[in-house]
């Protein structure tokens, strides 16, 4: 048997294989992998290849020798022919596969309120991290991974089409389908606004017996709680989606609450909003950042609102007086 594929097609063959191995493969999953395998040729000889080589691997290990009976075992059987010296590449590449199988290394990141940190990850995609922001990134060989703890991030993803870039954030999960998009998250309620390319939103598939799912394209937003169905998109300027990254906050028909959740990760000394009924008042304006109290006073010109200190340095935001 030729060998005709490289350490990269091999390794994402072994990591296909053992994703499929460990039952949690769904059909999303299995509609990736028969597209990744009629791709090019090699894809399937070395799925092929890694399929036999851990069925040697089963083999073997379910004939070894028991502790406490000696050391003789049943005969392992016919091995298959692999070539001149391919042998015990075949169980390495069973042991890749095995690997696969293990939990990938998760690394967390974190930003301080006021503070916006830029990142680039191993496969080429960025992440721009508003203040006060938490995620945790995991990356095997077949998944990309992020799960938004608290905050706001901008995700501009590197393309690699058969390895799916998924953010998690509020109960539900956000995948690219080749995109640069906006994932906001105030307590466990989530904005999603695309600025290129589209996205797909889905509940976990156990959360119901009839999942729901919605596909945001370019120039649409979406927001979303976990005890409710996804809603219907809303239209919004794409050339607006992330502006925050250079100091600019724009809205359109969104609560005021979420204004201010975006000034607190931005500000120290908080912000806040009593009046359950002013907090939910639908704001649309472009909001430019300066420090706070001027910020607010900005506010203060544009909105119904006026700002009052609190005992504790706290700035609270109330109905304006006619």
């Amino acid at each position: 048997m030729t060998i005709e594929f490289s350490e990269q097609v091999l390794r994402e063959a072994s990591d296909w294989f053992a994703r499929l191995s460990g039952g949690d493969a769904g059909l999303e999953d299995r509609a990736r992998l028969r597209s990744w395998l009629a791709a090019r040729p090699e894809n399937r000889q070395a799925y092929d290849f890694v399929t036999e080589s851990c069925g040697i691997a089963a083999a073997v290990l379910e004939r070894a020798p028991v502790p406490g009976r000696g050391d003789s075992h049943e005969p392992i059987g016919r091995w298959v022919a692999v070539g001149s010296g391919l042998a015990l590449a075949a169980m390495l590449i069973a042991a890749i596969g095995i690997v696969a199988l293990t939990p990938a290394t998760t690394d967390r990141y974190a930003t301080a309120i006021g503070e916006i940190r830029n990142l680039t990850l191993a496969d080429g995609s960025t992440l721009t991290l508003n203040g006060a922001t938490t995620l945790d990134v995991t990356f095997t060989h077949g998944r990309r991974d992020l799960d938004l703890k608290s905050g706001e991030v901008f995700v501009t993803v590197g393309r690699e089409p058969f390895r799916p870039f998924r953010v998690h954030a509020g109960g539900r999960t956000i995948e690219d389908i080749g995109t640069a998009f906006d994932v906001d998250m105030n307590g466990q309620n989530v904005d999603v606004a695309v600025g290129e390319g589209t996205v797909l939103i889905s509940e976990p598939a156990a959360s119901s017996a009839t999942s729901s799912r919605v596909i945001l394209s370019k120039g649409q937003a979406l927001a979303y709680a976990p005890d409710r169905t996804l809603g219907t998109p809303r239209t919004v300027a794409s050339q607006q989606v992330g502006t925050w990254r250079v100091g600019i906050l724009s809205y359109d028909q969104v609560p005021l609450e979420w204004l201010v959740a975006d000034l607190n990760r931005q500000f120290d000394g908080g912000i806040a909003v009593p009046d359950p009924e002013l907090a939910a008042m639908p704001i649309t304006l472009t909001l430019k950042l300066h420090d706070r109290d001027t910020t607010v006073g900005t506010l203060e010109k544009l909105l119904p609102v006026h700002a009052v200190a609190s005992g504790t340095g706290a700035l609270e935001l109330v109905r304006a007086k006619p």
